[in-house]
């Protein structure tokens, strides 16, 4: 018996990295699970950043289907509604329905401050990292609603909307609008008895921490001491941290919890 034996889990950014390592325990808990990534939907230009591959999306789906476990693949870029509208429809008439969100697609950038921030990079992080939330919210709630109490939504923002930093101010303002937009949908769902948590992790060795190495030109040694100086526990923090929080905010394990900020940082943000 798992948590999640007959539910069903819609995670975007599964491709890789964290989307990835919640995929694949979300599955061990017994799920059905879909997966979606960037693939060869489209580019990201502003930064030019490197996304998942098809290939990527696809070795994630066989590592979920050797767990036993069904994994449908969609290939859409988060800032297309009507595809991941697209996306949410198939699933629930395929695997039967929606319980579970993860909305954890992402990108980051190079360092800049705000004067010299070039507002086309400003527009794409909050049309992903923001207005990508909101789409893969309003395509995948109605199906939540629909199987009726026990659904729950996570959010995933980052330690920059807790405690902000310079030289990343679009970064940080994306996620504040996350945390500040999981608040609101856990007030809208509450009446049916439908959660919704923002995570905020603090840095995490990942593909994102190699895009920050290059678009930003800082050694990733450098980077990962940067990152665990600035924390009170001085290790790197694993993907699987952030996952062991996904999966207690998706389970009725914290079926009281709703509306909250959740954050998996080392003590990032007290010290």
């Amino acid at each position: 018996m798992g948590l999640f034996d007959g539910k069903v889990a819609f995670i975007t950014g599964a491709g890789r990295g964290q989307g990835r390592s919640h995929a694949l325990r979300i599955a061990q808990e017994g799920a059905d699970v879909a997966l979606v990534d960037l693939g060869s939907a489209g580019k990201v230009e502003n930064p030019d950043y490197r996304t998942s591959t098809s290939d990527d999306l696809a070795e994630t789906q066989a590592m979920v289907e050797a767990l036993d476990r069904r994994a449908l693949t969609f290939e859409v870029d988060v800032r297309d509604h009507q595809g991941l509208k697209e996306a949410a429809d198939r699933t629930a008439a395929e695997l039967g329905g929606i319980d579970y969100v993860v909305a954890n697609a992402g990108i980051s950038d190079g360092f800049f401050p705000i004067w010299d921030l070039p507002v086309e990079n400003w527009q794409t992080m909050l049309d992903i990292n923001l207005s990508g939330v909101f789409y893969t919210c309003k395509a995948t709630v109605p199906h939540v609603r629909a199987r009726g109490e026990g659904g729950s939504i996570v959010l995933i923002g980052s330690v920059a909307a807790i405690k902000s930093y310079g030289w990343l101010a679009h970064y940080s303002a994306a996620k504040f609008g996350v945390r500040g937009l999981a608040t609101a949908i856990a007030k809208e769902l509450a009446p049916e008895y439908i959660r919704c948590n923002s995570l905020h992790p603090g840095a995490i060795n990942t593909d994102m921490t190699a895009a920050m190495e290059y678009l930003g030109n800082v050694p990733r040694e450098q980077l990962l001491q940067q990152f665990r100086d600035q924390q009170l526990l001085e290790r790197n923090i694993e993907p699987r941290d952030s996952t062991a929080a996904v999966v207690w905010l998706l389970s009725d394990e914290s079926r009281f919890v709703t509306g909250q900020e959740i954050i998996v940082d080392g003590g990032e943000s007290k010290k």
